[in-house]
């Protein structure tokens, strides 16, 4: 990415800063038109591909060539034909009214930047994914086979990616539109209001003096902040240079403290409640309200991360690794006299479950991140501003509380104005604000904003991939073959869509390959019988774990990277430590329960079961419980681990009991031991 100054850095901020204000703007008076908004949104960021990344690894990094400004010119064109033509494309009849010239050379003009933006920003793989898809719809008459498709024009092709809402403007581009942007806005108003560093500081007072704290301090921060991030490389980046140099402090080995932060970070996109933009797309492939998607991913999550957090802290008793001294961490009293500083998060999950829409909890959210900023003083500030900040903050909080209870009060102001007033008081107010200033205000919008290029561009070409699907229906036929070839074996199934999912994740962002593995595996799970939310987070599972998974994990390269460990040994590492991740998806597609559906009962009894395998496991991969356990041991617990899992109670039963047993035996060992 280029690092601009002077003119150029001023000019792109300013660019970047409307976007952001724009996309506020809708999600508070309300979203155009589907076509129409997805158009806006693709025409405002398309540009940044050829402005902020360099068409090379040569180019110049520090300005913009003439050439990436033309482009990026080039680049906004379709977009800004599309909105001023937006009612005569909505009045024209697919197929069947001819494209005019300037449609045709537009509609060609975006699919060859797109492409080329996709290269600079996600990468090659998904560029060639999408080209490949694109070429199909125009050869694929030519294939023998199953892989035969139909005839279809040059026309025809550019009609459908460009001017219809099945191709580049399909539900991934609107997800990136709508959700993804306002909750990038809602998490760069966290990290600038001080929840982002009191997230870590909550790790540390809690966990870091503990055996193998720092190891701990990761999984817990990784969990709170990458829950926000949504990019397991970027979540990596922004904890594990703190984390993993203190777990090499206190003895652990490079690999490991870099497949620790690896793994948390990657966790972070299948926590609620934001969990990246995957999720936003899984409710709208779904028909679901989003807060059905954030319920069924909580105990997956948790058994995630329960069980990272406890293979962490077994490998610190095993090897006989300390925490960090008490004086060298934030004081629990600190960090609890701060416990405000949560208000944000809750309050979103709140506003979710009560049945607001994802945007409208994300800017509620953002109102919340903004009032406690008011009381993450800084150590310059006065006794005099702390007062004014309190008595504008609780002001704020009033009119905030009166507006929304009795929001006929507002009722005679447009939307568009109701929007400008309230942004005009929050500036202003800023004023006022010791913890984040009208300066830092902005600043949040433009941050948040300059995050969507890498999602957007993502969205926007899995619609390729998309527009094929609908158009040729290659889909249908993967479907007919998985199942043919699966026969009467559901599970054979299971195994060929988890090994799609986990390529296509390989050297993807989880959003376009989640995308590709809904649009290809999802379907056929559907047909063979498992519940369709099953099959969506199965599908979202792998292309999350892609990035812990050799040989091209880029979460576990990222890690080593800081670790300056070897990357495969990282990667494999990793694997271990994930290795709930891998089977979890498997269980929940037989039991509903540990998604949060059925009975209570079954619930309650998919917890349990659950609970169960990550003991099973953990003790398993460190080889110890309250003992050193031995090879047979150990694979009495990878038995009781798999058991647990099953559907079967009389199977679970019998591996709880294992369990029970393998503890029990490596507890008395140990006290013979101490003796």
């Amino acid at each position: 990415m280029r690092k601009l100054s002077g003119f150029s850095k001023n000019l792109v901020y300013l660019y970047v800063l409307a976007m952001g204000v724009f996309h506020l703007f809708t999600a508070s008076a309300g979203n155009y038109e589907a076509y129409l908004q997805r158009s806006i949104h693709l025409a405002f960021v398309l540009p940044l591909a050829f402005v902020l990344f360099p068409m090379t690894k040569k180019a110049p990094k520090d300005r913009v060539p003439f050439y990436d400004w033309i482009l990026a010119v080039i680049a906004a064109a379709p977009g800004v034909y599309s909105m001023v033509n937006y009612t005569a494309i909505t009045e024209r009849i697919q197929q069947i009214d001819p494209l005019t010239t300037a449609q045709f050379v537009l509609g060609c003009l975006l699919v060859v930047l797109l492409l080329e933006g996709t290269r600079r920003i996600v990468g090659l793989p998904l560029s060639l994914i999408a080209a490949l898809f694109a070429v199909y719809m125009l050869y694929g008459y030519k294939l023998p086979g199953l892989l035969q498709g139909f005839p279809f024009s040059f026309p025809e092709v550019i009609e459908q990616l460009y001017l219809t809402d099945e191709g580049i403007f399909s539900s991934p581009l609107g997800v990136s539109a709508t959700y993804v942007m306002i909750f990038l806005i809602f998490g760069a108003f966290l990290e600038k209001s001080g929840a982002g560093d009191w997230f870590m500081s909550v790790a540390q007072a809690f966990t870091g003096t503990t055996p193998g704290g720092p190891a701990q301090i990761a999984v817990l921060s990784s969990c709170l902040f990458g829950s926000i991030s949504g990019s397991a490389v970027a979540n990596v980046y922004g904890t594990g240079t703190f984390t993993i140099p203190l777990m090499m402090k206190i003895g652990y080995e490079p690999f490991f403290a870099g497949a620790v932060e690896a793994v948390a970070s990657s966790g972070g996109q299948i926590m609620p409640p934001i969990m990246g933009a995957g999720a936003f797309l899984m409710a709208s492939f779904l028909g679901l309200q989003y807060r059905e998607i954030m319920i069924a991913a909580v105990f997956p999550a948790l058994l995630y991360y329960g069980a990272l957090f406890l293979m962490v802290r077994l490998r610190a008793v095993k090897t006989g690794l300390k925490g960090l001294n008490p004086e060298d961490l934030p004081s629990k009293h600190d960090v609890l006299s701060r416990f405000y500083m949560i208000a944000p998060i809750v309050g979103l999950i709140v506003f979710l479950l009560i049945g607001y829409t994802p945007m409208r909890a994300a800017l509620l959210g953002i109102g919340l991140a903004w009032l406690v900023s008011f009381f993450n003083f800084k150590p310059e500030t006065t006794k005099n501003q702390k007062i004014l900040a309190a008595i504008t903050a609780l002001i704020s909080l009033g009119l905030g509380i009166l507006f929304t209870l009795k929001p006929e009060i507002a009722g005679n102001i447009k939307p568009g104005v109701q929007f400008v007033i309230v942004i005009a008081y929050m500036l202003i107010a800023s004023y006022f604000n010791p913890g984040m200033n009208t300066r830092e205000f902005i600043d949040a919008i433009e941050q948040g904003a300059q995050g969507i290029p890498l999602v957007c561009v993502a969205c926007a070409t899995a619609g390729i991939v998309l527009g094929a699907v609908s158009l040729t229906g290659i889909g249908g036929k993967l479907v007919g073959f998985v199942i043919s070839f699966a026969g009467d074996m559901p599970f054979l199934a299971l195994i060929l869509v988890m090994l799609i999912a986990t390529l296509l994740g390989m050297g993807l962002p989880t959003t376009g390959a989640y995308i590709l593995a809904a649009a290809l595996g999802a379907p056929i799970l559907v047909k063979l019988g498992f519940p369709p939310i099953a099959a969506h987070m199965f599908v979202f599972y792998y292309a999350i774990i892609s990035n812990i998974t050799p040989p091209v994990a880029l979460a576990a390269y990222a890690a080593s990277s800081i670790a300056d460990s070897n990357p495969n040994k990282t990667g494999f590492q990793a694997m271990q430590l994930g290795f709930l991740a891998y089977v979890v998806p498997f269980a929940f597609c037989y039991d509903p329960g540990l998604l949060m559906q059925g009975s209570w009962a079954q619930i309650c009894w998919a917890l349990i079961s659950g609970v169960g395998a990550v003991f099973a496991f953990a003790g398993m991969w460190m080889g110890y419980l309250k003992t050193h356990l031995n090879v047979f041991m150990r694979i009495l617990l990878a038995l009781s681990g798999v058991l647990c899992l099953t559907v079967w109670p009389a199977s679970t039963i019998t591996g709880l009991v294992i369990l029970i047993a393998v503890y029990v035996f490596s507890s008395k060992t140990s006290e013979k031991l101490t003796k």
